[in-house]
């Protein structure tokens, strides 16, 4: 078990719907239970004063690595969509740190 302080850091990736609900465009298996396992990383990690840093998939309506433009993936995670909102059961405090990634049409990876 990681024993976290205030010099170290969590770092909570991509537990947004299109990944973590299973009507999500690229629902990942069993996705649903990530947000209840990170959810007990994040308050031992808040009870220590850890840096919670979360990352979220952002990407644009058109980006050449969706299928529709030719790439392979199907859409997933366009900013300000349901599916690119974090799970509604992850714990995530409004002053929390997030990157956002993929956010320009060629940096989809």
């Amino acid at each position: 078990m990681v024993d976290y302080d205030e010099r170290t850091a969590l770092i909570v990736t991509d537990i947004q719907n299109d990944f973590a609900d299973p009507k999500g465009n690229l629902y990942v298996h069993g996705g649903e239970r990530a947000a209840e396992a990170a959810n007990r990383e994040i308050e031992r990690a808040r009870a220590a004063h850890a840096t919670i840093v979360y990352t979220q998939d952002w990407h644009p309506e058109t980006t050449p690595h969706f299928a529709k433009d030719g790439g392979r993936w199907p859409v997933h995670c366009v900013h300000d969509s349901w599916g690119a909102a974090f799970h509604p059961d992850l714990l995530v405090a409004p002053d929390s740190e997030i990157v956002r990634k993929g956010t320009e049409g060629e940096d989809g990876y």
